[in-house]
C-alpha cells in the first residue's frame, strides 16, 4: 500500500495570496485603463470659430465649435463679455442641426437677435447677456 505524505501548508497559502494579489492588480489596472480611455473619448474640446463684437466692443457673439471624438461636432453661440477674441463665460445658445454656423447678431438695447441662414432666429434678452460681476 502506498502512503501519501501530507502537503506542506505554506505552499497553498503562498499560491492563494499570489492569486489574490494578481487579481487585485489586474482589477486596478483595468479600471485605470478604462477611466483614461473614457476621459479621452468623451471629453469635449471647445474652439472659438469667430467672434462678432457688439457696437461698443465690450460684448460679443462668439461661435464656438464643440468637438468630441465619439460624437458629431456641434456649434454654440456664446453671448457675453469679449476677452482676448473669445467669450470665456456668458449665455450659451446651441445652434440647431441644419442651421448655418454663421449667424448674424443684431444688438438692440433689450435683446440680441441671432439671424440664421434658413430663416430662423433666436432672441436672447439682454439681461441674460450682461455680465454683472
Amino acid at each position: 500500500m502506498t502512503e501519501y505524505a501530507p502537503a506542506a501548508t505554506g505552499s497553498n497559502t503562498r499560491t492563494s495570496s499570489r492569486l489574490l494579489l494578481g487579481l487585485i492588480a489586474g482589477l486596478l489596472g483595468g479600471v485605470l485603463v478604462t477611466s483614461v480611455a473614457a476621459i479621452g473619448l468623451f471629453m469635449h474640446r471647445n474652439e472659438t470659430v469667430r467672434a462678432d463684437p457688439a457696437p461698443g466692443g465690450t460684448y460679443a457673439a462668439a461661435v464656438v465649435r464643440v468637438h468630441s471624438p465619439m460624437d458629431i461636432d456641434r456649434y454654440e453661440v456664446a453671448l457675453g463679455r469679449l476677452s482676448g477674441g473669445a467669450v470665456p463665460r456668458g449665455h450659451v445658445v446651441e445652434i440647431p442641426l441644419g442651421w448655418s454656423t454663421e449667424p448674424h447678431a443684431e444688438w438692440t438695447p433689450d435683446t440680441v437677435v441671432l439671424h440664421f441662414e434658413p430663416g430662423g432666429e433666436i432672441r436672447v434678452p439682454m439681461t441674460m447677456v450682461l455680465d454683472t460681476r
